[in-house]
């Protein structure tokens, strides 16, 4: 998909700089001192003196870290740039064994604050502490320090001690205000000490402060069907304040996801690619590193990129940090209150952060089984003496061998009324307390706040439970309200079909940025909000065969218009012997006219042939010319595993 030539390369970052000065001016507001690392601004490091192309050459580094290839962070003198795993975390930092000196110039001007944090970690080489005297002369002394006119000065300087036992890490967040009275300033980044740990800054960039500049937050409530809120018709009042929002902003009312599950459809929402293009299909596969994500375009033009998400196939190991400044995998898959946990991680964010202009990426999986929300909200949509108050679906299906179980109405009612009771929660609890804090703070009139998910749930619909197995539109029909600066085009709801694709380039688009030279499959949503464009686009969605050890065989679906044709590879002897009770009997080509029967009962393919045919074509089409992708294969540690059991994924 995506050009590798060197000169495409140098045109993107030129688009890039364009855009950066149409947004910031001559000068950048914004300055991150890991890009415009090079060996000039070097003075002193101990690893200037290794050959980077020894075998023993990444030995050096903390196994906690790994090269920084993030699109716009340029060359990497010496390794010294790295992505840091912090437990839960990964930061961009600069690793500054002692002693170490980075120099920088720069042009102060008013209001500009220098961020940064510190860390130490564990250096797993040594088996015991050095023998070097007294514990409080062990550690690391950071310091920075500025020089103008001939005189040298310490604005910060901290003394950090090692992790103790049964830490691996030790780490805090600064910011120090700069002067603006001076022409021009060195800034010296030093470390001294201890050599025995591994010390880095982390993150450290200069900023101005902003007051006017556009945000962007895109939240993802993993697993939410569109048509269990308000503002889609749902009977019941699961969503308050998610209405609120729509009423604020655009709702897009027909929007599908590439995915039934989490993992590939979230790598299509941050790169805007079908699964055929970006082929991260199983669980053990991770993201191919020449992919550019939306948070490498918009750190490029100057936005400060985080996330927090709640792990498990959204975690940073599938290569979803690449282009975040921090991504976070601490959002509580474990615990029942997820979703609340969540906006108390963002709302500290946001107190730290608001000064920037910043891409803010929010995930959790709340709705997502085990439906065990605190009460009152589990039991709130409940009837009396109901058989669960709280349930782990797959676990009760006994994993994907039993997920075509029947139920008796009155347990199906209890299962979607406990989803419905995660979604209020979620709804209270992390919608609105984060509306409310971003009102607080000034913010949510100069932010676009997108909120979608990932796929949706079955509920025996179509005679399985759960999801990732089938294409069907409770699992693939998504909400998605697009609340823009100012709340312009409020209220507009638009029934034209789109693509959880399309959310990237119209990002792009709302930022002033080019995206005309990105090989992408999205299309900016502006044509259809702006009425300039009428009618459905076209939506690609697959799940791969034997997902999850499903045994289930590979499924594709697509449109024209709104005619939905389904292609199902035929299920073996050995597959049906693996259920608990046998699937359903499908044919290898479904047709469904969603505008006349929206819950897809009525497959027509044989009554048009033609049509079926016509979109068989085009779904080859896109296959032949897809480009194999250089897909890692994830070795899968405890904690990992632990968060998938705890979602029902692996047993």
């Amino acid at each position: 998909m995506f050009k590798k030539t060197g000169i495409f390369f140098l045109f993107i970052f030129f688009l890039s700089f364009v855009a950066c000065s149409s947004r910031t001016g001559s000068e950048p507001r914004f300055f991150r001192f890991i890009d415009n690392l090079d060996k000039n601004n070097i003075i002193i490091s101990p690893l200037t003196k290794v050959q980077r192309d020894s075998p023993e050459f990444e030995d050096l580094f903390p196994i906690e870290s790994y090269p920084l290839l993030d699109y716009g962070s340029g060359n990497n003198p010496y390794g010294i740039k790295r992505k840091l795993k912090l437990k839960g975390r990964e930061v961009n930092a600069l690793y500054c064994p002692p002693r170490s000196v980075i120099s920088y110039r720069i042009t102060p001007r008013k209001n500009l604050s220098l961020d940064f944090g510190i860390a130490i970690t564990r250096n797993n080489s040594l088996d015991k502490p050095p023998e070097n005297g007294a514990l409080a002369k062990r550690g690391v002394t950071f310091l920075v320090k500025l020089e103008a006119d001939g005189k040298r000065q310490n604005i910060f300087q901290k003394h950090m001690q090692p992790p103790k036992d049964g830490e691996s890490f030790v780490f805090q967040l600064f910011t120090i205000d700069l002067p603006g009275r001076h022409e021009e300033l060195n800034i010296l980044f030093e470390t001294q000490g201890d050599n025995s740990h591994h010390s880095f800054w982390v993150n450290p960039l200069y900023f101005q402060k902003q007051e006017e500049d556009l945000n962007i937050i895109l939240i993802s409530i993993d697993t939410l069907r569109a048509d269990h809120l308000g503002c889609y018709g749902y009977k019941r009042e699961t969503s308050p304040h998610i209405d609120a929002l729509a009423a604020d902003g655009v709702t897009f009312l027909n929007t599908y996801a590439s995915s039934p599950w989490t993992l590939p459809s979230h790598v299509s929402l941050l790169t805007s690619l079908h699964g055929v293009n970006h082929q991260v299909s199983y669980e053990y596969d991770s993201m191919d590193p020449s992919m550019l994500t939306l948070a490498d375009i918009l750190r490029a033009n100057q936005f400060y990129c985080a996330a927090l998400t709640g792990g498990g196939f959204v975690s940073a190991k599938f290569g979803f940090s690449k282009g975040f400044n921090s991504y976070s995998d601490e959002g509580g898959v474990l615990r029942q209150d997820s979703a609340e946990h969540l906006y108390h991680a963002a709302k500290r964010w946001l107190e730290r952060e608001k000064d920037k202009s910043f891409f803010l990426f929010l995930h959790t999986f709340q709705p997502h089984s085990p439906y065990a929300c605190p009460y009152p909200y589990k039991t709130m949509f409940l009837e009396e003496n109901p058989r669960w108050r709280h349930l782990d679906l797959m676990s009760f299906m006994g994993g994907m061998k039993g997920i075509f179980q029947e139920l008796t109405e009155t347990d199906r009612q209890n299962i979607i009324g406990l989803y419905d009771g995660e979604i209020r929660y979620t709804d209270e609890k992390l919608i609105g307390p984060l509306i409310t804090a971003l009102k607080d703070a000034g913010l949510y009139d100069r932010t676009m706040i997108i909120f979608t998910s990932d796929h949706g749930e079955e509920f025996f619909e179509h005679h399985g439970w759960g999801h990732g197995h089938s294409l069907y539109d409770e699992s693939l029909k998504v909400p998605l309200i697009i609340k823009f600066p100012e709340s312009r085009f409020n209220g507009r709801r638009i029934h034209d079909i789109v693509s959880l694709v399309d959310i990237f380039p119209t990002v792009l688009e709302e930022t002033g940025i080019d995206f005309s030279a990105l090989d992408i499959d999205g299309q900016s949503l502006f044509p259809l909000i702006k009425e300039k464009e009428k009618g459905d686009r076209m939506f690609l969605a697959d799940v791969a065969s034997n997902v999850l050890a499903s045994r289930i065989p590979q499924k594709i679906a697509m449109n024209r218009e709104k005619k939905k044709l389904i292609l199902s590879k035929r299920l073996g002897p050995e597959d049906i012997s693996f259920f608990i009770c046998p699937p359903p009997v499908l044919s290898p080509v479904e047709l469904y006219d969603l505008a006349l029967d929206p819950e897809e009962q009525q497959n027509i393919a044989d009554e048009q042939p033609q049509l079926a045919n016509h979109i068989i074509q085009k779904i080859n089409e896109i296959y032949k010319a897809a480009q194999k992708k250089k897909t890692g294969k994830l070795e899968m540690d405890e904690e990992l595993k632990k968060q998938l059991k705890a979602l029902g994924y692996i047993r």
